[in-house]
């Protein structure tokens, strides 16, 4: 018996000692070196583990970055400096040593965080310095991105502040600029209101007054139009406008702190430009007319029983903004889509929601009251695994996505099993910041678990044809279709699947008449015609693209 206990307390040794040096080893490896950057081609580097929720959508910005200004742009997480750097040295060190910007003529930015000591440093090479200046970084670190650190909303001011790089980014690349246009930029970054300097060596809250009842709902949409930019001008920080649907007011609530620089350069865009207003009944667009820049994008207003009100749900889900200057509206069912036809189309986001994951503007105090609710129910139990999940749900569905993801994430640590949490963190992941890499990976998870839910395989097949893998986007939207024939979704898609093929396989623009994806691809068209519940206009749009493209004739 001693013989097998001590054979036992052996084993138990070699398999601790295995454990520490695996450890160890593991340890090594994710742990940071100031005086080389790691192989390969990323431009984030979260060692801190605070950015993994947007860590695809910010390595393809910042490559994109890269490929359109030839500027390098990194951003680079620790857990803590440890005491022997500072937040500048440590910046600087990671520039100078990782030669960021060595092959673009030295042009390189380094936004480095430091997550015990909630440090943030935007460092900039010398040949930025013209443009990315001691006023610019100022503001990056401690208006657009300190509130949301210390916050533990990072991800929310970090898509805001690689929008102002690129700005910036496209400043320089143009190389049409002086000293004076600079300048004016710097000071309307410091701009507090009446010529007013604000000081940005500390985050202050703001003071929010209580205003809503002095910027009501529109009486038209174009009365609606002028109480949003009225609000503007004011510097209005209370999210319970008049003018806002319910919820809108619950999403302006993570934007209270927002510089005022913010609201002058809104103001300054808006305040005299000349729209058209297109509209129906129930719904109304803000024109700007078809033209290149993130400016141009329209707004939606929505009428409700208090008058026409801004509708943010639609507005983020719908107004997609693409690289400066680019931005498009989605074709898909919603309610101003007909209304936005002299818009140019953006055919990214197309998720084939299921009805009971809809927003509908008509339940739309009902929804806020109901998230409300939950959100109390949350402070009280927060391992209510039902409740994080319906949480987690409505604010996916209504566009309040970087929410959701403590509550999903949480969810699914409690019962890996249930197959919800995978559902809508891929949903999120795709719909608020384009990572398909990581909805594939939870929607993968989502049909395992639940492998009788068309819409899994759906929504699979669309996240493959996203990533242009379109013959795995086929198998998916075959399993979709099997799961439910009367699937004119999955059929429109499988359409432009094997169109995209035959182009694809087709000469120096020479279309092959006798390409059998061709022939499959007029089929599908058929096919989704024929089904019993056929979308009309998807259809419209398809048969469009397929004439377009010299795949069906007649």
């Amino acid at each position: 018996m001693k013989k097998y206990i001590l054979i036992f307390s052996v084993f138990i040794v070699c398999v601790l000692i295995y454990a520490f040096f695996f450890h160890q080893l593991l340890f090594q490896q994710k742990s940071f070196d100031f005086n080389s950057r790691p192989p390969g081609e990323a431009f984030l580097y979260d060692y801190a583990n605070i950015l993994e929720d947007v860590d695809e959508y910010s390595n393809n910005y910042l490559k994109g970055i890269k490929d359109r200004y030839e500027i390098e742009a990194v951003i680079i997480s620790i857990p803590s400096l440890d005491n022997i750097r500072t937040v500048e040295e440590a910046a600087v060190e990671i520039l100078n040593n990782w030669k960021i910007g060595k092959d673009y003529n030295g042009r390189g930015i380094v936004l480095f965080f430091a997550e015990k000591e909630k440090k943030i440093k935007l460092e900039v090479s010398y040949e930025l310095e013209d443009v990315f200046t001691d006023i610019f970084c100022g503001f990056v670190e401690d208006k657009q991105l300190r509130p949301y650190f210390l916050g533990g909303q990072l991800g929310i001011g970090l898509l805001a502040v690689m929008e102002e790089i690129e700005n910036r980014s496209q400043i320089k690349h143009q190389d049409d600029y002086t000293g004076k246009i600079i300048s004016g930029l710097d000071d309307a970054l410091l701009s507090g209101g009446a010529g007013a300097k604000r000081e940005l060596l500390e985050f202050e809250k703001e003071t929010v007054e209580s205003s809503g009842s002095l910027f009501p709902a529109g009486k038209t949409p174009a009365q609606g139009w002028e109480t949003l930019i009225n609000s503007w001008r004011k510097k209005t920080r209370d999210p319970n406008l008049g003018v806002y649907t319910e919820i809108t007011r619950l999403a302006y609530r993570d934007y209270q702190n927002l510089p005022d620089s913010r609201y002058n350069e809104d103001v300054k865009t808006y305040g005299r430009k000349f729209f058209e207003i297109i509209q129906n009944e129930n719904y109304a667009v803000i024109f700007f007319g078809n033209k290149k820049g993130w400016e141009n994008a329209p707004f939606l207003f929505c009428k409700t029983s208090d008058g026409w009100q801004f509708d943010i749900v639609h507005q983020r889900k719908y107004i997609r903004m693409g690289p400066n200057p680019k931005w498009g509206i989605e074709r898909a069912n919603y309610p101003y889509v007909d209304l936005l036809s002299k818009c140019p189309n953006w055919m990214g986001q197309d998720i084939p929601l299921v009805e009971s994951d809809i927003y509908k503007i008509s339940d739309d105090k009902k929804t806020a009251a109901h998230i409300k609710q939950l959100e109390k129910e949350y402070k009280a139990n927060p391992n209510n695994i039902d409740m994080l999940i319906e949480l987690g749900r409505q604010y996916t569905i209504t566009s309040l996505e970087l929410k959701s993801i403590a509550l999903l994430k949480k969810a699914k640590q409690l019962n890996p099993q249930n197959p919800l949490p995978y559902k809508y963190l891929s949903i999120r992941y795709v719909d608020s910041t384009y990572q398909y890499d990581k909805a594939i990976e939870k929607m993968k998870v989502y049909v395992k678990l639940k492998p009788d839910d068309f819409f899994g395989r759906n929504f699979l097949g669309y996240l493959y044809f996203c990533k242009k893998n379109y013959k795995q986007a086929i198998k998916e939207f075959k399993k979709a279709i099997r799961l439910k024939k009367d699937n004119c979704y999955a059929y429109c898609k499988l359409s432009r699947c094997y169109g995209l093929l035959h182009l694809n396989e087709s000469l120096d623009g020479v279309y092959l008449p006798d390409n059998e994806y061709k022939r499959l691809s007029v089929e599908m068209y058929k096919k989704a015609q024929s089904t019993l519940t056929p979308d009309k206009r998807r259809m419209k749009w398809l048969k469009s693209w397929l004439k377009r493209k010299r795949i069906l004739t007649g």
